[in-house]
């Protein structure tokens, strides 16, 4: 188990046995504070299409965890400005609207993880 896993598992038993109502935000910013992550809420960034075929490139928001209230999640969030990415816009963002997040970790990105089905036999195999 990685330091990531175990940290997960820790916050969940620690939420679990304290008798106050928490919320996923409050969950994430218990995990990631101080972190950078990237948020995906179901929208696409760019759609490319062929003639054939169309990609789909999921848009997502990428920041640093600043903390929550209640079901905001407020990150510090990278963003453009004449051509360059800066950090530093405040983000709130509902915890509703999150549909998956991962921690910037090197590791791949979001849409790295957008498998085929099929993709799914050959992952057991290898790694079951």
């Amino acid at each position: 188990m990685n330091s990531l896993e175990k940290k997960v598992l820790d916050t969940v038993e620690e939420f679990n046995n304290n008798k106050r109502h928490h919320t996923l935000a409050e969950f994430i910013a218990g995990i990631f504070k101080d972190q950078f992550i990237e948020i995906y809420v179901g929208d696409s960034y760019e759609d490319v299409k062929f003639e054939q075929h169309s990609t789909q490139y999921p848009a997502v928001f990428c920041g640093k965890v600043i903390g929550a209230f209640k079901e905001c999640l407020i990150i510090s969030a990278a963003y453009i400005e004449a051509k360059e990415i800066r950090l530093g816009k405040l983000m709130f963002i509902s915890e509703r609207a999150i549909r998956t997040l991962s921690p910037v970790d090197g590791k791949g990105v979001i849409q790295d993880l957008f498998l085929r089905g099929k993709d799914t036999i050959d992952i057991a195999k290898r790694f079951g």
